[in-house]
Protein backbone atom coordinates (compact mmCIF):
# COMPACT_ATOMS: atom_id res chain seq x y z
CA UNK A 1 0.00 0.00 0.00
CA UNK A 2 2.57 2.40 1.13
CA UNK A 3 4.71 1.63 -2.04
CA UNK A 4 1.44 2.50 -4.36
CA UNK A 5 0.96 5.42 -2.68
CA UNK A 6 4.46 6.65 -3.31
CA UNK A 7 3.85 5.60 -6.95
CA UNK A 8 0.82 7.96 -7.68
CA UNK A 9 2.32 10.74 -5.39
CA UNK A 10 5.52 10.78 -7.41
CA UNK A 11 3.55 10.26 -11.07
CA UNK A 12 1.67 13.23 -9.40
CA UNK A 13 4.55 15.76 -8.82
CA UNK A 14 5.25 14.55 -12.46
CA UNK A 15 2.37 15.58 -13.93
CA UNK A 16 2.61 19.32 -11.87
CA UNK A 17 5.76 19.93 -13.60
CA UNK A 18 5.33 18.76 -17.40
CA UNK A 19 1.64 21.36 -16.30
CA UNK A 20 2.48 23.91 -13.78
CA UNK A 21 -0.64 25.80 -12.58
CA UNK A 22 -0.52 29.13 -14.30
CA UNK A 23 -0.25 32.35 -11.83
CA UNK A 24 -2.24 34.71 -14.31
CA UNK A 25 -5.15 36.47 -13.67
CA UNK A 26 -6.99 35.73 -16.49
CA UNK A 27 -10.48 34.66 -15.88
CA UNK A 28 -13.43 33.61 -17.96
CA UNK A 29 -15.35 36.28 -18.91
CA UNK A 30 -14.55 40.12 -18.77
CA UNK A 31 -12.81 41.76 -16.20
CA UNK A 32 -12.63 45.48 -15.90
CA UNK A 33 -10.65 48.18 -14.54
CA UNK A 34 -12.55 52.10 -14.78
CA UNK A 35 -11.76 55.27 -13.19
CA UNK A 36 -14.47 58.00 -12.72
CA UNK A 37 -15.47 61.01 -10.55
CA UNK A 38 -18.38 62.53 -9.81
CA UNK A 39 -19.46 66.28 -9.84
CA UNK A 40 -21.02 66.00 -6.55
CA UNK A 41 -18.11 64.36 -4.52
CA UNK A 42 -15.87 67.02 -5.59
CA UNK A 43 -18.12 69.98 -4.62
CA UNK A 44 -16.59 72.34 -1.91
CA UNK A 45 -13.00 70.27 -2.76
CA UNK A 46 -10.33 73.03 -3.10
CA UNK A 47 -7.74 73.59 -6.14
CA UNK A 48 -5.25 70.74 -6.13
CA UNK A 49 -7.68 68.33 -4.30
CA UNK A 50 -7.29 64.66 -6.22
CA UNK A 51 -10.07 63.06 -4.13
CA UNK A 52 -13.69 62.95 -3.81
CA UNK A 53 -15.24 63.53 -0.58
CA UNK A 54 -16.79 60.12 1.40
CA UNK A 55 -19.33 61.73 2.98
CA UNK A 56 -22.12 58.93 3.19
CA UNK A 57 -19.22 56.67 4.24
CA UNK A 58 -18.56 58.79 6.71
CA UNK A 59 -22.05 58.74 8.38
CA UNK A 60 -23.28 55.47 7.33
CA UNK A 61 -25.44 56.32 5.17
CA UNK A 62 -24.09 54.00 2.28
CA UNK A 63 -26.81 51.17 1.64
CA UNK A 64 -24.64 47.34 1.74
CA UNK A 65 -27.18 46.35 -1.17
CA UNK A 66 -26.93 48.31 -4.38
CA UNK A 67 -29.34 50.32 -5.03
CA UNK A 68 -29.90 50.72 -8.89
CA UNK A 69 -31.96 47.69 -9.17
CA UNK A 70 -35.25 49.82 -7.91
CA UNK A 71 -34.43 52.79 -9.89
CA UNK A 72 -36.15 53.64 -13.04
CA UNK A 73 -33.82 53.74 -16.04
CA UNK A 74 -31.36 51.49 -14.56
CA UNK A 75 -32.81 48.14 -15.36
CA UNK A 76 -29.85 44.91 -14.86
CA UNK A 77 -29.17 43.07 -17.94
CA UNK A 78 -27.56 39.88 -18.19
CA UNK A 79 -26.63 37.42 -15.65
CA UNK A 80 -23.91 39.11 -13.59
CA UNK A 81 -25.77 42.21 -12.09
CA UNK A 82 -28.28 42.38 -9.62
CA UNK A 83 -28.61 42.43 -5.64
CA UNK A 84 -24.64 43.03 -5.56
CA UNK A 85 -24.71 43.04 -1.61
CA UNK A 86 -21.54 44.19 0.52
CA UNK A 87 -20.81 41.11 2.94
CA UNK A 88 -18.12 42.84 4.99
CA UNK A 89 -19.06 45.56 7.07
CA UNK A 90 -14.78 46.41 6.47
CA UNK A 91 -15.18 47.76 3.17
CA UNK A 92 -17.11 50.41 4.36
CA UNK A 93 -14.97 51.04 7.05
CA UNK A 94 -11.71 52.05 5.22
CA UNK A 95 -10.34 55.60 4.97
CA UNK A 96 -8.31 57.22 2.47
CA UNK A 97 -7.87 56.78 -1.23
CA UNK A 98 -9.88 54.22 -1.22
CA UNK A 99 -11.98 54.69 0.87
CA UNK A 100 -16.25 54.16 -1.17
CA UNK A 101 -17.78 57.37 -2.01
CA UNK A 102 -21.23 55.15 -3.54
CA UNK A 103 -21.91 52.49 -5.67
CA UNK A 104 -22.15 53.51 -9.72
CA UNK A 105 -23.82 51.58 -13.00
CA UNK A 106 -21.50 50.27 -15.48
CA UNK A 107 -22.54 48.57 -18.18
CA UNK A 108 -21.00 46.90 -21.08
CA UNK A 109 -22.80 47.76 -25.12
CA UNK A 110 -22.74 46.67 -27.88
CA UNK A 111 -19.36 47.83 -29.86
CA UNK A 112 -21.59 48.55 -33.30
CA UNK A 113 -25.50 49.59 -31.68
CA UNK A 114 -23.91 51.48 -28.42
CA UNK A 115 -27.38 51.61 -27.17
CA UNK A 116 -27.67 47.98 -26.58
CA UNK A 117 -26.85 46.91 -23.36
CA UNK A 118 -25.04 43.60 -22.79
CA UNK A 119 -24.84 43.22 -19.48
CA UNK A 120 -24.38 45.26 -15.99
CA UNK A 121 -23.20 45.39 -13.01
CA UNK A 122 -23.33 47.43 -10.12
CA UNK A 123 -20.39 48.51 -8.68
CA UNK A 124 -18.12 50.68 -5.73
CA UNK A 125 -16.31 53.81 -6.43
CA UNK A 126 -13.51 54.41 -4.24
CA UNK A 127 -12.31 58.41 -3.46
CA UNK A 128 -9.73 58.50 -6.14
CA UNK A 129 -11.81 57.20 -8.78
CA UNK A 130 -11.60 53.66 -8.79
CA UNK A 131 -14.48 51.54 -9.60
CA UNK A 132 -13.89 48.39 -7.99
CA UNK A 133 -16.37 44.63 -6.95
CA UNK A 134 -18.40 44.73 -3.59
CA UNK A 135 -15.57 43.76 -1.79
CA UNK A 136 -13.91 46.90 -2.22
CA UNK A 137 -10.40 46.26 -4.04
CA UNK A 138 -11.02 44.31 -6.77
CA UNK A 139 -11.50 44.63 -10.25
CA UNK A 140 -14.82 44.28 -11.61
CA UNK A 141 -15.84 40.73 -13.11
CA UNK A 142 -18.68 39.63 -15.74
CA UNK A 143 -18.31 35.89 -15.52
CA UNK A 144 -21.02 35.12 -18.23
CA UNK A 145 -19.84 37.67 -20.72
CA UNK A 146 -17.67 36.61 -23.98
CA UNK A 147 -14.64 38.22 -24.69
CA UNK A 148 -15.12 40.51 -27.05
CA UNK A 149 -15.25 44.28 -27.93
CA UNK A 150 -17.18 46.49 -26.21
CA UNK A 151 -18.33 50.34 -25.34
CA UNK A 152 -18.15 50.72 -21.26
CA UNK A 153 -20.72 53.13 -20.01
CA UNK A 154 -20.74 54.43 -16.32
CA UNK A 155 -23.89 55.67 -14.71
CA UNK A 156 -24.79 56.96 -11.54
CA UNK A 157 -28.12 57.39 -9.79
CA UNK A 158 -28.04 61.36 -9.85
CA UNK A 159 -25.14 62.30 -12.17
CA UNK A 160 -25.10 61.77 -16.15
CA UNK A 161 -23.69 58.72 -17.37
CA UNK A 162 -20.46 58.91 -19.86
CA UNK A 163 -19.47 56.01 -22.27
CA UNK A 164 -16.35 55.17 -24.27
CA UNK A 165 -16.29 56.59 -27.82
CA UNK A 166 -14.75 53.23 -29.02
CA UNK A 167 -15.37 49.90 -27.72
CA UNK A 168 -12.38 48.28 -25.89
CA UNK A 169 -11.33 44.90 -26.26
CA UNK A 170 -12.14 43.01 -23.53
CA UNK A 171 -11.38 39.51 -21.72
CA UNK A 172 -9.90 37.64 -18.74
CA UNK A 173 -6.97 39.99 -18.28
CA UNK A 174 -8.42 43.36 -16.94
CA UNK A 175 -9.11 45.91 -19.19
CA UNK A 176 -8.66 49.74 -18.64
CA UNK A 177 -10.06 52.96 -19.06
CA UNK A 178 -9.42 56.10 -17.44
CA UNK A 179 -12.80 58.36 -17.87
CA UNK A 180 -11.27 61.18 -15.77
CA UNK A 181 -7.92 61.78 -18.18
CA UNK A 182 -8.75 64.62 -20.42
CA UNK A 183 -7.16 62.76 -23.49
CA UNK A 184 -9.62 60.59 -23.57
CA UNK A 185 -12.32 60.55 -26.16
CA UNK A 186 -15.55 59.63 -24.52
CA UNK A 187 -19.09 59.45 -26.18
CA UNK A 188 -20.36 62.93 -27.82
CA UNK A 189 -18.67 66.12 -27.53
CA UNK A 190 -16.26 66.72 -24.07
CA UNK A 191 -17.39 69.70 -22.80
CA UNK A 192 -21.15 68.05 -22.53
CA UNK A 193 -20.31 64.79 -21.73
CA UNK A 194 -18.22 65.52 -18.74
CA UNK A 195 -17.18 68.64 -16.42
CA UNK A 196 -13.80 69.87 -15.50
CA UNK A 197 -11.85 69.89 -12.47
CA UNK A 198 -8.97 70.39 -10.96
CA UNK A 199 -7.90 69.67 -14.12
CA UNK A 200 -9.88 65.73 -14.46
CA UNK A 201 -13.13 65.27 -15.90
CA UNK A 202 -16.47 64.15 -13.90
CA UNK A 203 -19.56 63.25 -14.36
CA UNK A 204 -22.07 66.14 -14.63
CA UNK A 205 -24.24 66.01 -11.12
CA UNK A 206 -27.92 66.85 -10.85
CA UNK A 207 -30.09 64.81 -12.43
CA UNK A 208 -32.35 64.31 -9.67
CA UNK A 209 -34.90 62.23 -11.48
CA UNK A 210 -32.39 60.32 -13.54
CA UNK A 211 -33.80 60.68 -16.51
CA UNK A 212 -31.14 61.79 -18.94
CA UNK A 213 -31.65 65.74 -18.83
CA UNK A 214 -30.74 68.44 -16.64
CA UNK A 215 -33.50 70.98 -16.07
CA UNK A 216 -33.74 74.24 -13.39
CA UNK A 217 -36.91 75.19 -14.48
CA UNK A 218 -40.26 74.12 -16.10
CA UNK A 219 -41.69 70.48 -17.18
CA UNK A 220 -39.59 68.13 -15.89
CA UNK A 221 -37.54 70.01 -13.89
CA UNK A 222 -34.79 68.34 -11.39
CA UNK A 223 -35.51 70.90 -8.49
CA UNK A 224 -38.94 69.19 -8.12
CA UNK A 225 -37.76 65.65 -6.68
CA UNK A 226 -36.02 67.72 -4.32
CA UNK A 227 -39.18 69.80 -3.56
CA UNK A 228 -41.32 66.84 -2.91
CA UNK A 229 -38.01 64.95 -1.08
CA UNK A 230 -38.24 67.72 1.54
CA UNK A 231 -41.87 68.83 2.17
CA UNK A 232 -42.88 65.49 2.47
CA UNK A 233 -40.16 63.32 4.48
CA UNK A 234 -41.30 61.50 7.30
CA UNK A 235 -39.94 63.74 9.72
CA UNK A 236 -41.32 66.72 8.51
CA UNK A 237 -45.06 66.64 10.16
CA UNK A 238 -45.29 70.95 9.51
CA UNK A 239 -44.34 70.77 5.78
CA UNK A 240 -41.35 72.90 5.95
CA UNK A 241 -39.90 73.93 3.24
CA UNK A 242 -35.97 74.21 5.01
CA UNK A 243 -36.70 70.95 6.71
CA UNK A 244 -33.35 69.29 6.39
CA UNK A 245 -33.18 65.37 5.06
CA UNK A 246 -30.46 63.37 6.52
CA UNK A 247 -29.60 59.67 4.56
CA UNK A 248 -29.08 58.08 1.04
CA UNK A 249 -31.27 60.34 -1.39
CA UNK A 250 -31.38 60.96 -5.19
CA UNK A 251 -32.27 64.45 -3.99
CA UNK A 252 -28.50 64.57 -2.44
CA UNK A 253 -26.77 66.80 -4.86
CA UNK A 254 -23.54 67.21 -3.46
CA UNK A 255 -23.45 63.42 -1.96
CA UNK A 256 -23.20 65.07 1.93
CA UNK A 257 -25.66 63.02 2.96
CA UNK A 258 -28.06 66.08 3.44
CA UNK A 259 -30.82 67.21 1.23
CA UNK A 260 -32.13 70.90 1.34
CA UNK A 261 -34.65 72.86 -0.54
CA UNK A 262 -34.40 75.60 1.35
CA UNK A 263 -31.90 77.76 3.58
CA UNK A 264 -27.86 77.25 4.23
CA UNK A 265 -26.31 75.20 1.76
CA UNK A 266 -29.41 74.08 0.47
CA UNK A 267 -28.67 71.53 -3.06
CA UNK A 268 -31.50 73.42 -5.01
CA UNK A 269 -28.97 76.54 -5.20
CA UNK A 270 -25.58 73.81 -5.96
CA UNK A 271 -27.59 72.73 -9.21
CA UNK A 272 -28.05 76.62 -9.93
CA UNK A 273 -24.64 77.79 -9.30
CA UNK A 274 -22.92 74.89 -9.58
CA UNK A 275 -23.85 72.92 -12.55
CA UNK A 276 -26.28 74.80 -14.30
CA UNK A 277 -24.01 78.02 -14.42
CA UNK A 278 -20.50 75.81 -14.82
CA UNK A 279 -21.82 74.42 -17.77
CA UNK A 280 -23.30 77.75 -19.17
CA UNK A 281 -20.11 79.43 -18.61
CA UNK A 282 -18.29 76.34 -20.40
CA UNK A 283 -20.49 76.23 -22.96
CA UNK A 284 -22.49 79.06 -23.73
CA UNK A 285 -20.82 82.28 -21.94
CA UNK A 286 -23.01 84.43 -24.00
CA UNK A 287 -25.96 83.19 -22.96
CA UNK A 288 -28.21 81.86 -19.81
CA UNK A 289 -32.13 80.48 -19.38
CA UNK A 290 -33.22 79.14 -16.48
CA UNK A 291 -35.19 76.28 -18.48
CA UNK A 292 -32.48 75.10 -20.90
CA UNK A 293 -32.46 71.44 -21.30
CA UNK A 294 -28.84 70.04 -20.68
CA UNK A 295 -29.00 66.51 -22.38
CA UNK A 296 -26.80 63.44 -21.02
CA UNK A 297 -24.52 62.19 -23.72
CA UNK A 298 -25.61 58.57 -24.11
CA UNK A 299 -26.86 57.02 -27.07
Amino acid sequence: MKKYFLFNANLLLAFISLNPISASTTKLGVILQVKVFLQGAMMGQQPGDTLMRDDLRAKAYLPTMEPYSNLSRFGHVGNDGGGETVASPAVFQLEGPDAIVDWVFIELRDKVEMDSVVATRSALLQRDGDVVDVDGVSALHFPSVAAGEYHVAVRHRNHFGVMTESALVLGGEPGYFDFTNIDYDTHGADQFSQVIINGKRSLWGGDLNHDGRLIFQGPGNDVYPLFTQVLFAPGNTALIPNFVVTGYHESDIDLDGYSIYMGPGNDRQKLYTEVMAGFYALCYPCLFSCNFVIIECLP
